[in-house]
């Protein structure tokens, strides 16, 4: 993987959409509904990485840094997309994309932290020296284990 933390060259194309197609985001839907409490949010430690394992390497986590809200970093970030993109993720915030595709990430994620909503993006990448691939993507906020706040941005990112 790549040890350049500046991918600004990658181009994408995104819209939103109201439902997720790809088999793996409707799984990870499904396990956070069945995860919600009484219509609530489900919080970290509903997931269980074991009934995730058909998934879990196209997953991520977007948090809120804890010692400064206002700082966004990616927690984790599943083998599947480091592999394809070739460059490691985890633990970077949004910048590492460049200013105009970062902006666009976080007024996403702080509109999911805000407003406890999900967000489910269709669109393409070209770049990173990957051929042209379509994409879906699902962001899912998620409360902290002690259910006090919304903390975290459960997400899986599919490649068609």
């Amino acid at each position: 993987m790549s040890s350049d933390t500046s991918i600004a060259d990658i181009n994408w194309d995104v819209h939103e959409v109201q439902a997720v197609e790809h088999p793996k985001n409707q799984q990870l839907l499904a396990s956070y509904e069945a995860n919600r409490p009484d219509g609530g949010l489900p919080n970290r430690g509903s997931f269980d990485l074991i009934d995730l394992k058909d998934i879990a390497p196209g997953l991520l986590i977007v948090e809120q840094v804890p010692e400064d809200e206002g700082l966004i970093r990616y927690r984790l970030i599943g083998s599947e997309i480091e592999e394809r993109t070739k460059v490691a993720f985890t633990g970077k915030s949004p910048e590492i994309f460049g200013q105009a595709m970062s902006e666009e990430l976080r007024s996403i994620y702080r509109r999911i932290f805000a407003n406890h909503r999900p967000v489910m993006l269709r669109g393409n990448l070209l770049g990173l020296g990957i051929e042209h691939v379509d994409y879906e993507m699902v962001f899912l906020p998620v409360m902290s284990r002690d259910d006090t706040r919304v903390d975290a941005i459960c997400g899986m990112f599919a490649f068609n």
